[in-house]
């Protein structure tokens, strides 16, 4: 049977890790007992600062990390850097990648094989979200940060209004959407129940419709028994009254519809998150990185954090969120050592430090945060726990797909279906064309 070109990758690298397992892998067994794994090189778009804060303080109890250091690339260029730094021999041995890269990334990947890092060790370790970077093969990178996405409401929008908690389940905001929204005669917005329904003006719309169609049973793009990339968007489950995809875009969309009791949005208003800030917007769906910046940006805005809202009724409670995990380069200068640093920078310890510094929940499942004087990192930390997202086939490509569909909605040039139809059909293109 012929192979596809995606298989090819994969096998080509269980045969690499095959040959070089001892030289490079048989090394793991050795973390903390090594005194020296030569320079490391790791390149990353996260904050230099951060990643030194945290190597420096690791590097105090495991002097095996004395050698390794960080690169900060800009985040426009950096998978580009990354791309043209690996083919001309000059990349690094470990680098920061996110969930929606690591598919496009997989074969410049170097993978760990599971007789070095066990699934069921890694399950264990890391929270359900990480299981993105799980291959049949191996493990494609191994989890440093994740960044939920949480409700940001404004206290006090919601008690002139009556309303003494923000919204646990989607059709309380339904129901609560024109209590909190404020219109003028021309029916111009002058206070929004939340920033929802737009793309251009929302930063975080991709992250939201993601978490949407997630609650609503749309897994978009998934693996199927052989680790391929699988296009599940649009599909109806079987057995179910209702298309989950088109379900989640009609709620989503409502909020921009002028002729919906739910309006409270339009492309006129200003960036979300600089609207929440100004005391214009009641509620905000952000990423929990977000919170220094709304404190900051407005010290006297009173505000609170709560869990996203879920659909009622759902068994399972989940949120987006962005992960970033580290892994090998196939081109590393030097993979023995980037092999040691990688389980050590992950470890137990690691994560501990990584999650105090970045001031973002653990990644992994035995790292204990004290929350009980910090109300916010309380709900990071919860919602990291059911944070999920989906196999992102080409980020830049999706992100026009998902812009283009909500166009379409409110514009009025396409129905529900049709636009996520369309949506499906285009990502099945994109994931046959990156199997060639």
């Amino acid at each position: 049977m012929k192979m596809t070109n995606f298989q090819l990758i994969f096998t080509g690298a269980f045969v690499l890790l095959t040959l070089v397992g001892v030289a490079v892998f048989g090394l793991f067994g050795g973390v903390g007992g090594k005194s020296d794994i030569g320079k490391v090189v790791i390149w990353g778009a996260t904050d230099q600062a951060l990643m030194d804060r945290t190597l420096q303080e690791l590097r105090g109890d495991n002097k095996m990390l004395i050698d390794v250091v960080y690169v900060q690339k800009a985040p426009s260029t950096y998978l580009t850097d990354l791309v043209n730094a690996m083919a001309s021999g000059t990349g690094p041995d470990l680098f920061l990648i996110d969930q929606d890269e690591v598919l496009p990334f997989a074969n410049k990947i170097q993978i760990l094989p599971y007789n070095v890092v066990s699934q069921s060790t890694f399950v264990n370790s890391y929270i359900d979200e990480g299981q993105l970077f799980l291959t049949p093969q191996g493990v494609l990178a191994l989890p440093l940060f994740v960044d939920p996405l949480v409700m940001y409401w404004n206290r006090d929008l919601l008690a002139s209004a009556g309303v003494a908690q923000p919204p646990r389940y989607w059709s309380d905001l339904i129901t609560l959407a024109p209590r909190l929204t404020v219109l003028d005669p021309s029916l111009n917005i002058q206070k929004s129940a939340a920033a929802l329904g737009e793309w251009g003006n929302i930063v975080h719309a991709k992250a939201i419709l993601t978490a949407l169609f997630l609650q609503a049973g749309d897994h978009i793009v998934t693996r199927d028994g052989d680790g391929r990339p699988n296009v599940v968007f649009g599909q109806t489950p079987q057995g179910a009254t209702a298309n989950p995809a088109i379900s989640a875009l009609k709620f989503y969309t409502e909020f921009a519809n002028p002729s919906k009791t739910t309006y409270s949005w339009n492309r006129s208003l200003p960036e979300a998150g600089q609207a929440f800030t100004a005391g214009d917007v009641a509620l905000y769906f952000g990423m929990a990185s977000d919170y220094r910046t709304l404190a900051t940006r407005n010290p006297n805005l009173r505000f609170g954090v709560a869990p996203l809202p879920q659909i009622q009724g759902n068994s399972t409670t989940l949120t987006f969120g962005q992960l970033t995990g580290i892994a090998i380069a196939r081109t590393a200068p030097n993979p023995a050592g980037a092999a040691l640093a990688v389980q050590a920078l992950t470890s137990q310890a690691a994560i501990a430090v990584a999650a105090r510094e970045s001031k973002l929940p653990p990644v992994r499942r035995d790292v204990v945060v004290d929350t009980s004087a910090d109300a916010a990192q309380a709900v990071f930390v919860q919602s990291a726990l059911v944070a999920r997202a989906w196999l992102d086939v080409d980020k830049a490509k999706t992100d026009d797909l998902f812009a283009g569909m909500i166009e379409s909605v409110i514009s009025g040039k396409s129905e529900l279906g049709s636009a996520v139809a369309e949506v499906g059909l285009s990502l099945g293109a994109l994931v046959r064309g990156q199997q060639r």
